[in-house]
């Protein structure tokens, strides 16, 4: 244990004895150095790394006068802090136990042995206790807070949804993004069991609580085509166009496999240029230049490509660019340099973290509803791809 912060206590320690020698002016000469000797006894213990005899000091003192309650539930939080759940927890067991304590004391330390027992994962406990304190004025809010991360570790959506509803009404932070993703979970989940018309429900709840979920925009069209109607699927997600292009890369595969199952492939070709007109993802130049292949040979593909990378030059199309290039010179040392470039990008292009959380800065190469590092619910969003010669209109014509 690190002395240092120690120190911390000590400007504590007087301070609570002072309190104390104020409270109580009748005190005998005898008990108003019991005091001060109890708490440089503890002190001691704890600069000489002897935590629990120190602990054991602490309660003792607590035996002697109930005034010193505030003391000792900032020396459990100190250990807390520190990772010394264990120990913070008998500090505040052993208030919450006493039955002479004042109420308002004994709510206090309760709620510090509720995050206690969050600290050290026994989430059930906690979650009792932070019920308990959710019916007091003073603790609601952090209470629910609290109970709101339980039921978000522990994939309790409903449990969620209903605590962060009542953490809206009571406080001023507008939770409504986290919210439409509890609802998206559990259409997830409906989807996963084949429960559509329940999934359904829970998207337009989705929805109510936050109209520009585009997850429970990718959802709904997944559902619209698994049941087939791929013109609303199209029409659902071609939303994204208007209020969130960024988000088209993740739903292009989506969009070409119901184009294909409608046989529409003009139509097809048609979204993919206005799409990249607006977002230059790579998945979108890579989906593209695939179906121009289709239709129209390779030679064709091979045309639109290099037309692509000009206009939307990025790493990982020029890594393509440089593999084409490399298949038309096999066996010559240009085509050796150019596997040993294409190599280089290639390394380059695994490594570069394409989505970041808004909120923490978490860098990673795929969307995350949520953030795995803060938390944060849809707050992980797509680097921006390079674009130049935006009012360039490209042309595909054969």
């Amino acid at each position: 244990m690190d002395p240092a912060w120690l120190l911390l206590l000590l400007p504590t320690a007087a301070f609570s004895g002072w309190v104390a020698a104020q409270r109580k002016p009748n005190n005998t000469r005898g008990n108003s150095k019991k005091l001060p000797e109890a708490y440089f006894k503890g002190l001691s213990f704890l600069l000489n790394e002897e935590p629990d005899k120190a602990l054991q000091v602490f309660l003792q003192v607590v035996e002697i006068d109930k005034e010193t309650v505030e003391m000792h539930t900032a020396l459990g939080n100190l250990f807390r802090r520190r990772g010394e759940v264990e120990r913070a927890t008998r500090i505040h067991q052993s208030l919450v136990a006493r039955t002479d304590l004042d109420q308002s004391l004994r709510t206090m330390a309760l709620f510090e042995l509720a995050q206690d027992y969050f600290k050290a994962g026994l989430f059930d406990r906690a979650e009792n206790l932070f019920h308990e304190l959710n019916q007091v004025d003073e603790y609601r809010e952090p209470a629910s807070r609290f109970l709101l991360q339980i039921y978000d570790q522990e994939k309790e959506w409903r449990n969620a949804i209903s605590v962060a509803e009542d953490l809206q009404r009571i406080s001023n932070q507008n939770l409504s993004v986290s919210i439409a993703q509890y609802y998206c979970e559990l259409a997830e989940k409906a989807i996963t069991e084949g429960s559509l018309d329940e999934a359904s429900k829970y998207l337009r709840l989705a929805f109510k609580s936050n109209s520009h979920c585009v997850r429970a925009v990718i959802q709904s069209g997944r559902i619209s085509s698994m049941l087939g109607n791929h013109t609303n699927a199209i029409a659902i997600w071609r939303g994204l166009e208007h209020w969130a292009p960024d988000a088209l890369g993740e739903v292009v595969s989506h969009i070409a496999n119901s184009y294909e199952a409608l046989d529409d492939h003009k139509s097809f070709l048609l979204f993919l240029e206005n799409a990249l007109e607006k977002n230059p993802d790579p998945r979108i130049i890579s989906t593209l230049v695939e179906a121009v292949k289709k239709q129209r040979g390779e030679l064709e593909g091979q045309a639109v490509f290099l037309k692509l990378v000009r206009k939307y030059p990025n790493l990982e199309s020029l890594c393509q660019l440089l593999g084409t290039a490399n298949g038309s010179n096999t066996g010559s040392e240009v085509s050796n340099d150019l596997t040993i470039v294409a190599s280089l990008i290639s390394q380059v292009v695994k490594k570069e973290r394409e989505y970041h959380c808004r909120q923490c800065g978490f860098n990673s190469h795929s969307v995350h509803w949520q953030c795995p590092g803060c938390k944060g619910w849809g707050t992980v969003q797509k680097t921006l791809s390079h674009r130049t010669d935006h009012g360039q209109q490209l042309d595909l014509a054969p």
